[in-house]
């Protein structure tokens, strides 16, 4: 039922203004020896090199999401190493980094410009919600491992951070669009201008239609088409020579099929205002606050609003020459009405208001400067689910030359209870007792991750990045029985266990017009019953993930202005005690872009060319994704 449920001043508007930061001809890859000193942000809440961060990390750039023919964020997030990304149904992707994956995956940050996209329904994202124009995307940081210190409770598998590019950076107009078999129109228009000398803007609508997934074996139609539409704009305005501010917005509004039942309707939007002073080039603060209002309606099932409100500060400055030190405060209230609750489920109570409450200090301190930095940091926080929790980390980072970065962690994170964990009942009790009960008892999810990582460029043209993990699990979710029968049960936390693994990533540039990135990654995870526990399946059910994932792209530059990008990717079986495994599968995808004339670009598709389709992630009744082929036209004026 649960995942029933999820699846489910005067204005320079200059008409032939030309935007320079996607003008396909204008567009430029960074050299390969670049790429690895590329500004991050999400390690430490400040811009560093990513050569000398102490995380295993991976970004996803302007240029990756153009040459992949991306139409939708899931698909972009199958670039990233080591992150496991399955479509379940035509609207809903099981994504996370080192286990524990789900249809309501719930160990992974999530952030679209510093809004954290997750829900307090079930601890994780809807992702079928979280499309935008994305051309306008700057940059996706992925990091895998916690980032609960900085980015606090749920960050305990990675952070996906999301960034999309200054108003100044996207000037004029652009319209992008395409259809296919699968893929059946897409499309999106964006207009940025300017106001005055430092005030620049941007607009933009998108929309995306895709067919329906076909049932494994049968070949049935479950008629779970995929339609949504967003727009949205944004503001950066420089104030003054110290300060900058940054006003943006979404709406959106989308249907989902749901098979025989009534479609899942969908809409929300938010506003978020952020100001930054750059007191001096050691010193900054911001205060960030943001509105989001969602509403999901699943006719039989419930309806589900929520509003939230979150206000954030946060403030670096140098400590002492030797001391970058950031500290921050977070206040969050999250207030939801679930409504018309059908016989199969209930929440009780129907409307909860949630507060998080949260301070974050982080010190880097550069023992041997440019060679050896120690960073000590931890997140507090009160949440009215579980109450008070700290999330400390203690990290290193060993530069010995300019070309390698050894580093190491120890973190402690959690995953803090949700609507589902404590206040979900099966069936509704209006209608029959309840064979699942709520339960007010049930605590964080504790995580102990030690990692160990070398990141080198051997040459201009040759770089490599290896992370190693080790994670130690305890209060894992389980489902107990309350008395001597089967039955009720509620959910606890029962389950304990490890996981470990390794990420590599390879990037190599052979010729100046021929690119390699290859992306491997060996995962295991074993859980148990804790002492005590009678979990009827030793926590099987909150994991579905395969032990290697091989992504391998090569994109080309050819004569007569062509482009070749083809990427291979291997995922391996999922086995399952509570479901039937889902057998391993391989696929390639590929674009062939022609760039027709300066400000035109013109791209052919293909995705899972291997086979006619195969399931991602087995279900009942499980899907197959299906091969696809689309057109693709991008044009600047």
């Amino acid at each position: 039922m649960l995942c029933t449920m999820l699846a489910g001043g005067s204005c320079s508007m200059t008409m032939g203004q030309v935007t320079e930061d996607y003008a396909p001809a204008t567009l430029k890859r960074l050299p390969l020896e670049q790429l690895m000193d590329l500004e991050i942000t999400s390690v430490s809440r400040r811009p560093e090199s990513m050569l000398k961060a102490a995380s295993a990390i991976d970004v996803i750039t302007d240029e990756d999401i153009r040459r992949y023919g991306a139409t939708n964020l899931p698909d972009t997030l199958r670039l990233a190493t080591g992150l496991h990304v399955a479509q379940v149904t035509g609207s809903n992707w099981a994504i996370t980094s080192r286990g524990f994956n789900s249809t309501t995956a719930n160990k992974m940050q999530v952030l679209m410009d510093g809004r954290s996209l997750y829900t307090p329904l079930y601890a994780g994202v809807f992702w079928d919600v979280q499309h935008t124009f994305l051309p306008d995307i700057e940059q996706i940081e992925v990091i895998r491992g916690p980032g609960a210190t900085l980015w606090g409770a749920n960050a305990v598998n990675g952070v996906i951070n999301i960034r999309s590019k200054h108003a100044r950076d996207t000037q004029g107009w652009m319209m992008q669009g395409g259809t296919g078999n699968e893929d059946r129109g897409f499309g999106g228009v964006r207009y940025g201008g300017k106001i005055g000398d430092s005030t620049y803007y941007r607009a933009y609508v998108t929309t995306l239609n895709r067919d329906s997934l076909s049932q494994e074996f049968s070949g049935t139609d479950l008629e779970d088409e995929y339609s949504l539409t967003k727009g949205g704009f944004r503001l950066d305005s420089a104030i003054s020579d110290t300060d900058e501010l940054t006003f943006q917005g979404d709406l959106y509004t989308g249907r989902f099929g749901a098979g025989l039942a009534d479609d899942v309707e969908v809409g929300g939007g938010n506003l978020m205002l952020r100001w930054t002073r750059h007191i001096s080039s050691e010193e900054s603060l911001s205060i960030q606050a943001y509105y989001d209002h969602t509403h999901r309606e699943l006719p039989g099932v419930l309806g589900e609003t929520r509003k939230t409100y979150d206000l954030e500060f946060q403030h670096n400055f140098k400590l002492s020459p030797r001391q970058d030190f950031v500290w921050g405060l977070n206040l969050r209230s999250s207030h939801d009405d679930i409504t018309d609750q059908g016989p199969g489920s209930a929440f009780i109570p129907a409307s909860e208001v949630l507060y998080l409450y949260s301070g974050f200090l982080q010190d880097e301190i550069h023992l041997m400067p440019d060679v050896l930095t120690l960073t000590l940091g931890s997140k507090f926080e009160y949440n009215t689910f579980s109450g008070f929790e700290y999330q400390p980390s203690i990290r290193f980072a060993f530069t010995p030359t300019n070309t390698q970065t050894f580093w190491g962690a120890v973190s402690r994170a959690v995953r803090t209870p949700s609507r589902i964990d404590q206040d979900y009942l099966i069936p509704n009790p209006d209608f029959a007792t309840p064979l699942l009960l709520s339960n007010r008892d049930f605590e964080s999810e504790v995580t102990i991750a030690y990692e160990l990582g070398y990141r080198a460029k051997w040459r201009s043209n040759l770089t490599t990045d290896l992370a190693l993990f080790y994670n130690d699990h305890d209060n894992v979710r389980s489902l107990e029985p309350v008395g001597a029968a089967a039955f009720p049960i509620i959910l606890a936390n029962g389950v304990e266990g490890e996981s470990y693994g390794a990420e590599l990533d390879v990037k190599w540039q052979p010729a100046a017009w021929w690119r390699i990135n290859v992306g491997y990654t060996l995962m295991q995870t074993y859980l148990r019953r804790s002492p005590g526990s009678r979990d009827a399946n030793g926590g099987a059910g909150e994991r579905n993930d395969p032990n290697h994932i091989l992504v391998a792209r090569s994109s080309m530059d050819l004569p007569g202005n062509l482009e070749l990008d083809v990427t291979f990717r291997h995922v391996d079986e999922l086995a399952q005690a509570t479901l039937s495994d889902t057998p391993s599968y391989s696929t390639f995808d590929l674009r062939l872009g022609w760039q027709a004339t300066k400000d035109l670009e013109l791209a052919i598709v293909g995705r899972n060319l291997l086979d006619e389709a195969h399931p991602e992630f087995r279900r009942v009744p499980t899907r197959e994704v299906g091969r696809s082929v689309y057109l693709m036209a991008t044009w600047t004026f």
